[in-house]
């Protein structure tokens, strides 16, 4: 199982409400949502510095010299099976494949793991469907725009009940807390900023949330009804006993 993929697991996991009073009891409480940066190669230590939880690198990920301690995604590109198995060895974590472009090679490495960004031309339903069959960490998604509409909402629950694999929203770092919550509870694990520059407040918005599975309806557990339950390349689901 990839290092994403088990922050992801962690952090949509329904915990229940901590024990106690004042300090303590918000200390106990996670953060609900996971902040990758998309960030240069030689600013992956801003990113740690600022805390983010993991990095998509841009440019030459062969460059890459130190991870600072996150979790490392980049670009497959062309990248076939070789090439896949380098970047791990630097300390790769998560590759990130488009659904119209790469070299599905790159895709057999079963110690890495995947992400596939999604564009418009593939959200019809078969395809959906069979992007989800390909044991995916998660998938990338536009953040719909705020004031968040019904039927906009009813689409983004549709391509994330579809796939049946967790979602990273890619998003401006001065993103609302309100359409934070509204993704949060609609199956998205985290968020894609362009910069480490804001992580401070977009982390106090996000450590605001409402603990997950606060709504429940008819027994379910709306917060964690989209997560899917093979998360993660087809590995075995214990993961608790892994160390971050």
């Amino acid at each position: 199982m990839s290092k994403l993929s088990d922050r992801i697991r962690r952090t949509m996991r329904t915990e229940p409400a901590p024990l106690g009073f004042g300090l303590h009891a918000a200390a106990a409480q996670a953060p609900s949502m996971l902040i990758v940066v998309r960030t240069e190669v030689g600013k992956v230590a801003d990113a740690a510095k600022a805390s983010a939880d993991a990095v998509i690198i841009e440019g030459d990920p062969g460059k890459l010299k130190e991870t600072g301690g996150l979790i490392v995604g980049a670009p497959a590109g062309n990248s076939g099976s070789q090439a896949a198995a380098a970047l791990r060895e630097k300390g790769v974590d998560f590759l990130v494949v488009g659904v119209g472009d790469g070299n599905a090679a790159a895709m057999l490495d079963e110690k890495l793991g995947f992400v596939v960004q999604l564009g418009e031309a593939d959200l019809d339903d078969v395809r959906l469907r069979v992007v989800g069959e390909l044991g995916i960490d998660a998938i990338i998604l536009p953040a719909p725009e705020s004031p968040v509409s019904v039927a906009r909402l009813i689409e983004f629950r549709r391509i994330a009940g579809l796939v049946r694999a967790p979602v990273l929203v890619e998003a401006d770092a001065g993103i609302d807390a309100s359409l934070l919550h509204v993704l949060r509870d609609s199956g998205t694990a985290g968020v894609i900023v362009s910069s480490a520059s804001k992580l401070g407040d977009l982390k106090e918005r996000i450590a605001s949330l409402p603990a997950r599975g606060g709504r429940r309806d008819k027994g379910e557990d709306h917060d964690t009804a989209l997560v899917p339950t093979a998360a993660g390349h087809g590995h075995d689901e214990d993961d608790d006993d892994y160390d971050d």
